[in-house]
């Protein structure tokens, strides 16, 4: 799914990548992502921003309790969200139509104000994720939880040449996914700090699921 940094226009491909990506992904996360989604979501609490809702799948995993700010840049995967919105009658959840970078959520979101981020496959195609992660870090309260779930960069041969091998190629077909990203390095050097993690290994790609914490702002904010 494509996580621009800013909102996307609506284009064929888009609206077909949007109306596949549910069947593509069906098998998938009823075999892992499913169960990894609920042990996350779980942990959502307080002011919560959701980047990258896509089609709305974490929607009826959020606590009713929970606060939740759902940001979607590109148009037709916010459709599909805010049908599912539409049929939970979710007060709880709002659902804005815009990227990270944007200045609309910047409007919303201060310094200080979040309480958890939720990312689930979508640092992966995030075109300036330092820059995401700058932001993250500036809404984050400190003690403010991050929450991930992402494919990232395997460490086993040949999977790790093949993923980089096909990235030039699959980021354009898959909306701007980069295939060899290692998100949870990077999520490290940027000072948040692991409270717990996991790594999943299907056999081509290696999933990873964190809770993180905000903690000291000097660092790289």
């Amino acid at each position: 799914m494509n996580r621009s940094n800013a909102k996307q226009p609506d284009t064929l491909y888009t609206r077909l990548f949007a109306k596949l990506y549910n069947p593509v992904m069906e098998k998938l996360e009823a075999r892992l992502l499913m169960d990894m989604r609920l042990a996350l979501l779980a942990q959502a609490r307080g002011s919560v921003l959701e980047v990258g809702a896509g089609t709305g799948v974490n929607f009826p995993l959020y606590d009713t309790s929970a606060r939740v700010l759902a940001i979607e840049p590109a148009q037709a995967m916010a459709r599909q969200a805010l049908a599912v919105l539409q049929e939970l009658d979710a007060p709880h959840i709002r659902l804005l139509e815009a990227g990270v970078g944007d200045a609309e959520v910047s409007a919303q979101l201060g310094e200080d104000t979040l309480d958890t981020i939720v990312s689930t496959l979508v640092l992966c195609t995030i075109p300036d994720l330092e820059q995401a992660l700058k932001h993250f870090r500036k809404w984050l309260r400190p003690g403010g939880q991050l929450l991930v779930l992402e494919h990232i960069h395997d460490d086993r041969q040949p999977q790790r040449w093949i993923q980089s091998a096909v990235t030039p190629v699959w980021k354009h077909l898959a909306e701007g996914c980069y295939l060899n990203r290692r998100t949870d390095e990077l999520l490290k050097d940027y000072g948040f700090a692991v409270e717990t993690e996991d790594y999943h290994y299907t056999r081509w790609v290696p999933f990873y699921s964190a809770v993180l914490r905000m903690e000291e702002k000097e660092k790289n904010g």
